[in-house]
């Protein structure tokens, strides 16, 4: 039997190909409207942990749904690239 490699320590894990999703996600801040954001990463995990770097203290984070294949391409979103949609 061949052995998989598994990943090291705090490396994300992306399945086939290196595979990543278009995540939405939710920027609440106080009472203010949240703001939506699209990014690229192999996980919705992933995809928290990248924002909640720019985020401030106050500021409430949440996953709330994915951009299919074509609208993500469409818009020109591109690997690392945050966008306000």
């Amino acid at each position: 039997m061949d052995k998989v490699a598994r990943p090291a320590p705090g490396e994300v894990q992306t399945g086939k190909k290196g595979r990543r999703t278009a995540y939405l996600i939710a920027v609440r801040h106080k009472r203010d409207l949240p703001r939506i954001y699209a990014l690229f990463a192999p996980s919705a995990e992933a995809a928290l942990a990248q924002l909640n770097e720019l985020t401030t203290e106050g500021m409430g984070i949440e996953v709330v749904g994915a951009l299919s294949r074509d609208l993500a391409r469409r818009l020109g979103l591109k690997a690392g690239e945050i966008r306000l949609v």
